[in-house]
């Protein structure tokens, strides 16, 4: 191999990106933090993988089936379809369950309940896109598993979830050396310990 042939390796690498028009899931939500709530309301999400391999493709000649990701990604937002996204890591929420029901307390004195079997329990802190994403990311991850993806090369899954047209967010992180507990991902760890000012979302004349 000349070093134009070696220089043209190092370059190489594969990547699968995938979004189908069934990668989607309908469901309610509101984000809170200290000092501010949105009032409750709703988004048709849409959902895209993308997996990041090495410069060679697997003897079966695929950097991962697409039939894999759909089949997995499929699942993942079947289980939040038609759900209110309750965020159970919130630290301005009270949030209890008790005889079918999901109550949760605000800042502001506002309460809502509803009925435990229209909730999605995730261990998220706020229900934002952004933290879908990295939900999602270490659900997608754990179905495929991510031992087999490092088998075959793929050293980095990015998750995009779009809320709205011209609106999404990407989340992009590498799959754990071991190939273990790629599913379970604390999405404190993600969010900055810095005292800042939390900016409400404004409204545009």
């Amino acid at each position: 191999m000349t070093s134009s042939d070696d220089s043209r390796s190092k370059r190489t690498s594969f990547e699968v990106y995938v979004s189908k028009e069934d990668f989607k899931f309908h469901a309610a939500h509101f984000v809170a933090f200290k000092g501010y709530r949105e009032r409750l309301h709703g988004h048709n999400y849409k959902v895209g993988v993308r997996v990041l391999g090495s410069r060679k493709i697997a003897a079966d000649g695929y950097v991962v089936d697409f039939g894999n990701i759909k089949k997995v990604t499929r699942k993942v937002c079947k289980e939040l379809n038609e759900h209110f996204i309750c965020p159970t890591l919130s630290d301005v929420l009270d949030i209890s369950a008790k005889d079918g029901s999901v109550s949760i307390v605000c800042q502001d004195g506002s309460t809502f309940v509803f009925p435990e079997g229209d909730c999605v329990m995730l261990p998220i802190a706020h229900a934002t896109t952004e933290e879908l994403a990295i939900y999602l990311w270490g659900q997608i991850v754990s179905g495929l598993s991510g031992k087999y993806l490092l088998q075959r090369g793929v050293h980095t899954m990015e998750v995009v979830v779009n809320e709205a047209v011209g609106q999404e967010a990407i989340f992009r992180h590498e799959i754990a050396g071991d190939g273990q507990d790629n599913g379970i991902l604390d999405v404190r760890n993600f969010i900055m310990d810095a005292d800042l000012m939390p900016m409400p979302c404004q409204s545009i004349d």
